[in-house]
């Protein structure tokens, strides 16, 4: 039995789509028969990804530069993609810096890298929101997927304070907007494959003087359940489930996605 997913010229955009996580949800929307839209700042990026992602699909992925923290951005990114498709179902926000940009001591902490993060993240997120809601409404259908991270769940770093905040605006919005048949809900990644992490764990095994294996035993393997690092496409599925019909019944819900890593029980 398959799983039906309602997905065939429904119209997403997916930002932060022109990498990781971002990328592959976009990629598995496009071959449910979505119409996607990947947004972000870099433009060559973007306009790789898309390409590749229409190569590899054989579907329709149309890339838009924006910059989120930009309201005027946001509004030119939707309607743009409202001119195109006719409106907006889905919205999968996914544009921020891995880990966030602030994980120090609060000494050495960068009040403007904070501010960055917050308004990339939490705000951006408001902004794209508040963009496509009233076209969502006006279709009588709507999925808000937010990508937040553990962090929301953990003292590790101060930027987690962003994804807190995401899971009190998901759940608030999902009281407002559910009437309209509209679900919002945020996904919270463990330590997954992507560009940036790789990126990332290099920089931190160069500075360490170890492996790039070791870093990722030491920070996803040996605590996690599953004992391994997950990859993006293990992500994207419940993005994507989230954002089909058939999870119409699920909103207002925090969700970890994360191998196991985390180990506190919630009720």
């Amino acid at each position: 039995m398959s799983i039906e997913l309602g997905l065939k010229d429904k119209v997403a955009i997916v930002t932060g789509g022109g990498v990781g996580i971002g990328k592959e949800t976009a990629r598995k929307l496009a071959l449910a028969g979505a119409k996607v839209v990947i947004a972000a700042r870099t433009v060559a990026k973007l306009e790789a990804a898309a390409a590749e992602l229409v190569a590899s699909t054989g579907g329709t992925v149309v890339p838009i530069a924006v910059d989120t923290t930009s309201m005027a951005s946001v509004q030119a990114l939707v309607d743009r993609t409202v001119e195109l498709f006719g409106g907006v179902h889905i919205l999968v926000n996914c544009a921020a810096a891995p880990g966030g940009l602030v994980r120090n001591a609060i000494e050495e902490a960068d009040e403007d890298m904070l501010m960055l993060d917050l308004n990339t993240k939490l705000f951006g997120y408001f902004r794209t929101s508040k963009a496509c809601v009233p076209h969502m409404r006006k279709a009588g259908w709507g999925r808000i997927v937010n990508v937040g991270g553990l962090t929301a769940r953990c003292t590790e770093a101060l930027s987690g304070m962003r994804n807190a905040a995401l899971v009190h605006f998901t759940k608030t919005l999902s009281d407002e907007v559910g009437r309209d048949g509209i679900t919002v809900n945020i996904i919270h990644p463990g330590v997954t494959r992507t560009e940036h992490i790789e990126e990332w764990f290099n920089e931190m095994a160069k500075e360490e003087g170890t492996t790039f294996e070791a870093i990722v035993e030491r920070e996803a393997g040996a605590p996690a359940a599953l004992k391994r690092m997950l990859e993006a496409e293990e992500v994207a599925d419940p993005i994507v489930l989230l954002a089909s019909q058939a999870g119409s019944g699920i909103t207002g819900e925090s969700i970890a996605v994360d191998g196991g890593l985390s180990r506190a029980v919630f009720l």
